[in-house]
């Protein structure tokens, strides 16, 4: 599989614009992040999707509170623990004695096997359930890092060709963020529609437009995943 050689990654219009020279950090400004530290990978594992560049964009854009974690957690890795839906929900729910209360986030990383990353933010942990029932808030977003022909100052490069970080935030169009099952996990829906959909055997997915997150398709319609994991922020 193909590693990114990282240079920067390009943000949403949230993300303040370039200056034409560096900044100096003044006293009325808040302090610089703590850059991240990625915990989990084994030593034995190859396939490694998180970039920490990639994550340092991703970090912009969750919320302000947890913006400050520098450490994140690999509960989830379909290399490291098997394609099994059932192990996933195992090894991302909450631990006995773990804090409820303590507020956390989730990320989502998905390449599928024409070398694509996206994947989604979320506020909450992913669990089967019995009835439809749909969970998550505004905090959640989709993004992808897609293939941009354009040269920009704020580029990722992967062999040779410039991706850039699109990021969907919530729209409030409707309520249909997340919802899980035995079965699959949909993020944004609507219409029969999904905005990122992956099945139970976690090695097919789908990716269309909708209104929960006003996003693109993240790849094509349809998918075969190559990778996933699942990141906690907390």
């Amino acid at each position: 599989m193909p590693r990114f050689k990282i240079k920067s990654v390009f943000g949403s219009p949230k993300t303040p614009p370039a200056m034409d020279s560096p900044r100096t950090f003044q006293e009325d400004d808040d302090p610089p992040l703590t850059p991240l530290q990625l915990k989990g990978y084994k030593s034995t594992t190859h396939h490694k999707l998180l970039p920490t560049e990639l994550a340092e964009e991703l970090r912009l854009h969750i919320p302000p509170i947890l913006q400050i974690s520098h450490s994140w957690t690999l509960q989830y890795s379909l290399e490291q623990d098997g394609t099994s839906l059932n192990t996933f929900y195992s090894r991302t729910r909450p631990q006995p004695g773990e804090s409820t209360a303590r507020r956390k986030g989730y990320l989502l990383v998905v390449m599928d096997t024409q070398h694509r990353l996206f994947g989604a933010y979320l506020n909450d942990y992913l669990r089967p359930l019995d009835k439809k029932q749909y969970y998550g808030n505004g905090d959640c977003f989709l993004w992808k890092a897609e293939r941009d022909s354009i040269k920009n100052i704020h580029t990722l490069e992967a062999s040779g060709e410039q991706l850039r970080l699109k990021v969907f935030p919530y729209t409030s169009m409707n309520d249909y963020i997340i919802y899980s099952n035995h079965n699959f996990v949909s993020i944004g829906s609507g219409g029969g529609r999904f905005g990122l959909y992956i099945n139970g055997d976690l090695e097919n997915g789908a990716t269309d437009s909708v209104e929960t997150f006003g996003n693109e398709p993240l790849t094509t319609e349809k998918f075969k995943i190559l990778g996933l994991e699942l990141w906690k922020i907390d």
